[in-house]
């Protein structure tokens, strides 16, 4: 099909804004292509619309839950957390609408479809009841720093209707002897008595190895005490814990969650969602958004949007128009701030020699962006770039000749 990249990178925006009307035109395209046999094509809008689920399954329907699915009294915001004794701390936060703290998280396709299964069990469980068992109440979500665990913890409660009873690992911890255990009784007897999603985030504080000899005796009556609580909530409420360490825990909590989820890192795909929501209200130009998530492998979503917070400052203080070029530098500047540990190669090799970056990428099969585009991000001509191309195609001939 004539200029079908073009109308690739139509399908590609459009499917990320999770227009309903829309992918079902491309789903229509896409059929279409496939009766023509041109199944080039048809597999690349597949593989397009796959990497861009629908947002129904992203974002469910709100699950409406009977009293007999989770029993428990309502909780209002007239009703106090529980606090420790001795510092009068409290042990929670209460979250009655985090729908309204929360947004759709951009997860990679298993980890989404995972989130999205949790939700969909609640809505279907009188067939479950039919087959002798019931939804899902207890979650673990593990993965690196930023990867948007706490997120999807909230965005699970927004879709159940139900409200957080957040853990304060700080006002949960204390230094008197016995009062840690006391106080995590405390705050699952609470969530307990009212109909609500439990979070535990940073889990790991409170249920490390019994076993670890870097710790002294309480940790073991906390552990102890904390899976006493666990299974005494198995069929009461829903609880969601949280870690950056899943290692560190013990092996006997990992049995106490029905459902475990590792929220990896970013893929390709989801960094360039990702990037064009953390640009707003930034022009999204897709082969910037693309060479941006090419350069920024291995980073978390916490990262990518501090990357385009910086973006936008810097071309808010130089007084620059915010066009695509001037976005890259602002990229350029931007990553070239971050300690060379946090950032990919890719990008040291972008920052401090710009010919050789694009020798290399446009040589790699997973960079996206073609020669005409990538040029005019970097403000040079075509002509330009081909000649860099050309001298280290010369070069490595004379290298391989010798």
């Amino acid at each position: 099909m004539q200029h079908f990249a073009v109308i690739q990178s139509l399908c590609r925006l459009g499917l990320q804004r999770h227009d309903p009307a829309f992918r079902q035109q491309v789903e229509r395209l896409r059929e279409r292509l496939e009766k023509d046999g041109d199944t080039k094509n048809s597999d690349t809008l597949a593989r397009l619309l796959k990497a861009n689920p629908d947002a129904s399954e992203l974002v469910p329907t709100k699950v409406e839950l009977s009293r007999f699915q989770i029993t428990g009294e309502p909780l209002t915001a007239q009703i106090h957390p529980p606090v420790d004794r001795e510092t009068s701390q409290p042990l929670c936060r209460i979250v009655m609408n985090p729908a309204a703290q929360t947004q759709r998280p951009i997860l990679a396709e298993r980890s989404a479809k995972a989130i999205a299964d949790i939700v969909a069990e609640w809505s279907t469980f009188e067939r479950l009841q039919e087959l002798g068992v019931a939804p899902g109440r207890s979650c673990l979500i593990f993965g690196p720093p930023g990867s948007g665990k706490t997120l999807t913890a909230f965005h699970i409660a927004a879709a159940l209707g139900l409200p957080v009873v957040d853990a304060r690992i700080d006002g949960l911890i204390s230094s008197f002897l016995g009062t840690t255990a006391r106080n995590i009784a405390n705050l699952f007897s609470f969530a307990n008595r009212y109909r609500c999603l439990l979070l535990l985030d940073e889990f790991d504080a409170i249920a490390k190895l019994r076993d670890d000899p870097q710790e002294v005796g309480e940790i073991k009556r906390v552990v102890n005490s904390l899976l006493q609580s666990l299974d005494a909530r198995a069929d009461i409420g829903i609880t969601i814990a949280i870690t950056n360490h899943h290692r560190l825990l013990d092996t006997a909590v990992w049995r106490r969650f029905e459902t475990q989820i590792q929220i990896a890192l970013p893929d390709a795909e989801a960094r360039t969602q990702m990037l064009t929501a953390f640009l707003k209200p930034l022009s999204a130009n897709l082969p910037l958004i693309q060479l941006m998530a090419y350069v920024t492998e291995g980073a978390s979503g916490a990262d990518l949007r501090r990357f385009a917070n910086g973006i936008k400052r810097h071309i808010a203080l130089a007084g620059f128009e915010p066009t695509a070029p001037n976005q890259f530098k602002a990229l350029c500047e931007v990553l070239a701030r971050e300690p060379l540990t946090r950032v990919h190669p890719r990008a040291v090799s972008m920052i401090d020699d710009i010919a050789a970056f694009a020798i290399d990428a446009l040589h790699d099969p997973d960079f996206p962006v073609k020669q005409k585009p990538f040029s005019s991000l970097l403000s040079v001509n075509q002509a330009t770039v081909s000649r860099w191309l050309t001298r280290a195609a010369s070069t490595t001939g004379a290298a391989h000749a010798q």
